[in-house]
């Protein structure tokens, strides 16, 4: 069975007439700059559905670490304040909200 990674999720979200620029800014400048130290495993990225009812955002992005030893050496980065410098360059005063983040440890996998 594969161990399972510690799991940080960021929820966003943006005006519509926003998601075209942000959704290419997030995908091609912003994940490649907190995903440059190579501190992160791997990270997806999610727009929610009209499957269910929901309140909750409409993007949300997993980001996976081995431990959270090693997350916190990201938070602490100079990637990370790269990013955190270029976001607040690029979206600063637009109508684009993080609106939760969460860092979760693994409790259990379970595979088919």
């Amino acid at each position: 069975m594969t161990k399972p990674g510690f799991i940080y999720q960021v929820m966003i979200e943006c005006a519509p007439e926003l998601e075209e620029e942000f959704n290419s800014w997030y995908n091609e400048v912003h994940m490649p700059l907190v995903m440059k130290c190579g501190m992160m495993k791997g990270a997806t990225r999610y727009r929610v559905t009209d499957a269910i009812e929901t309140n909750a955002a409409k993007y949300t992005t997993l980001c996976e670490f081995d431990d959270r030893e090693t997350f916190e050496n990201w938070l602490r980065s100079d990637v990370l304040a790269a990013a955190r410098a270029n976001t607040a360059e690029v979206m600063g005063g637009r109508n684009v909200v993080w609106t939760a983040r969460a860092f979760y440890e693994p409790i259990a996998r379970f595979d088919s």
